[in-house]
C-alpha cells in the first residue's frame, strides 16, 4: 500500500474501474436491490422527541453486509435525545443542518452542519440540539463483526506503528 500523507485515497484504495454499460438503460424493476427513496416518501415516526424516518433497514433483505439501517432524523431546537446504547451497532452520522453537543461515554464534542461523527458500539451516547434551527442528520448503522470493545482500555484504540 502506498503511503499517503494528505488523507486522499491512493490508487490502491480505489475500487477498480469497469467499462461503461452499453445496454439499454431502464428504471430498476420492482424488487431490484438498487433502491432510491425521497425522505418525503417515508413517514416519520416520533419517538420521545426525535422524528425518525427509517430510510433503509436490514429486514428489507437488500443488504449483503452487516449494514443495519439508515435514518433521516430531526431533533427540534433545544431538545436532547435520550442517552442510550447499542451493544452491537456502530453508527456514522452526517449533520445536514444545525449545531449540536454530542456526548459519547465520558467525552463531549460540538458538531455543526457538514460534520461527520462516528459512534462506537457499546458506549452510551446522546445528542443535544444547541442551535437555532432543527438539527437534521443522517444515520448509517452496521452490526459489529465481533464483541464490541465499548469502554475497554478506556475507550481508546491501540494504534499499531503502521497506523
Amino acid at each position: 500500500m502506498t503511503e499517503n500523507t494528505n488523507n486522499a485515497p491512493s490508487e490502491d484504495d480505489l475500487p477498480p474501474a469497469v467499462p461503461e454499460f452499453t445496454g439499454e438503460i431502464t428504471s430498476p424493476p420492482m424488487g431490484a436491490r438498487f433502491v432510491t427513496r425521497s425522505k418525503e416518501s417515508v413517514e416519520p415516526v416520533i419517538t420521545r422527541n426525535l422524528a425518525i424516518r427509517r430510510m433503509f433497514q436490514e429486514s428489507e433483505g437488500i443488504f449483503e453486509s452487516s449494514f443495519q439501517f439508515s435514518l433521516f432524523n430531526k431533533l427540534p431546537v433545544g431538545e436532547t435525545n435520550v442517552r442510550h446504547v447499542h451493544e452491537d451497532v456502530e453508527k456514522i452520522y452526517y449533520f445536514i443542518a444545525g449545531n449540536a453537543e454530542i456526548d459519547c461515554g465520558p467525552w463531549r464534542k460540538d458538531v455543526q452542519a457538514g460534520d461527520f461523527l462516528f459512534f462506537p458500539a457499546a458506549i452510551p451516547h446522546q445528542i443535544r440540539n444547541t442551535g437555532s434551527v432543527d438539527l437534521e442528520f443522517i444515520v448509517v448503522a452496521a452490526k459489529t463483526l465481533d464483541t464490541a470493545k465499548g469502554m475497554e482500555n478506556g475507550g481508546v484504540i491501540e494504534l499499531s506503528e503502521d497506523s
